[in-house]
């Protein structure tokens, strides 16, 4: 990565390395040098090195963040049998463009252009699946939906059994770039085939073929010719 105006990097063996960059101006609300990133590099256990990387504003508390795998992965699937609560702590690593599922309560988590990475457990995902329902909950009280209450009522009520290792929960997660994982003792892994790949969201991001890339550049060359 060039040097870009303002960064500042401090290297903390716990911590890993971090990064500050200013980006210069903000895109939302026009602030002057407000917008900056700040890219965290830091190794998981049995996986490898990750970045974090969150970019904000000063002014206005924009964010937006991502998670990028720094070794060259295949398109794979992960898939965990939570059984207990020992397997809530399974490391979830969650990139814009990876598609989370909860198989046994019907939630899939897709990506869309707004998607952000993280990196969490699966008591973690549960978590912000609950605020997400419980926000979705309120919306159908009050327009007076008492069926999507009563639905989602049953998956928080199913969510709390998996928390305390009442009910099983299978957690999948793939990812077309090979960007996210499940890293735990319990979880297994495949390659993802093409067919998948087709289906799956990319998120924020598109595939440029290599052929397609080289006629937009030769229409460029052109055109400037």
């Amino acid at each position: 990565m060039g040097e870009k105006k303002g960064e500042k990097v401090n290297v903390n063996p716990e911590l890993g390395e971090v990064q500050v960059i200013s980006l210069g101006d903000c895109p939302i609300c026009g602030g002057k040098g407000t917008l900056k990133a700040i890219q965290h590099i830091h190794e998981i256990p049995y996986f490898g090195k990750v970045m974090e990387s969150t970019i904000y504003c000063e002014k206005c508390g924009y964010r937006n963040a991502d998670v990028m795998i720094l070794e060259d992965r295949p398109p794979k699937l992960y898939t965990v049998r939570v059984e207990n609560e020992k397997d809530l702590f399974t490391r979830v690593v969650r990139s814009k463009s990876g598609t989370i599922e909860l198989e046994e309560i019907g939630v899939k988590i897709e990506p869309g252009p707004a998607a952000e990475g993280f990196i969490t457990n699966v008591e973690g995902v549960l978590e912000r699946v609950r605020e997400t329902l419980l926000m979705a909950r309120e919306f159908k009280k009050q327009e007076g939906d008492e069926e999507a209450v009563k639905k989602a009522d049953e998956i928080l009520e199913y969510i709390e059994e998996v928390k305390e290792g009442k009910k099983p929960l299978t957690v999948k997660i793939a990812d077309p770039f090979g960007n996210s994982a499940l890293i735990g003792e319990k979880v297994k892994s495949r390659l993802l085939s093409e067919e998948e790949i087709k289906k799956l969201s990319l998120g924020p991001y598109k595939v440029v073929e290599p052929e397609v890339a080289e006629n937009t550049k030769e229409s460029k060359e052109e055109h400037q010719g």
